[in-house]
């Protein structure tokens, strides 16, 4: 009877680690393991726009369904006056009492920079153009 040949090189050690090797597939996954996070996070607060314009406006409150102003963050229209402004990015640091515009009138693009005062309370504001000769438009807050 013939015995069978011993291994020899580097294959004479896997039959030994084959064991060790099994044992480590059969260890527990320190991610299902661990403890469940039992703290809090508390959501961020919803940051508020700070643009006061935003919304519609008119120059008196009966006028709010029949001509009214209304602005967005980046455009303004006018619903009798056909008025269509783009409201441009600020240069610099934002303040929402100066905007700048490019409005569509007669054809053509102006711009121009306005600014807005407004109310303490937030329900009125006055929109000045760089137009000394021109009136302010004084406008309420439609509800």
């Amino acid at each position: 009877m013939r015995k069978a040949p011993r291994p020899s090189g580097r294959h004479a050690c896997v039959p030994l680690l084959l064991p060790f090797a099994l044992l480590g597939c059969f260890e527990p996954d320190s991610r299902v393991t661990e403890e469940p996070e039992t703290k809090v996070v508390e959501a961020p607060e919803p940051t508020i726009d700070p643009r006061r314009f935003i919304g519609r406006w008119a120059e008196a409150p009966d006028q709010c369904v029949s001509d009214w102003w209304r602005f967005w963050g980046d455009e303004l229209r006018t619903k009798t006056a056909g008025q269509h402004c783009d409201i441009l990015p600020p240069d610099g640091r934002f303040l929402d009492t100066e905007i700048r515009t490019k409005c569509r009138i007669s054809g053509k693009f102006v711009r121009e920079t306005w600014t807005i005062d407004y109310a303490e309370d937030g329900k009125a504001m006055t929109i000045r153009g760089e137009d000394k000769d021109k009136p302010a438009v004084e406008l309420v807050k439609c509800t």
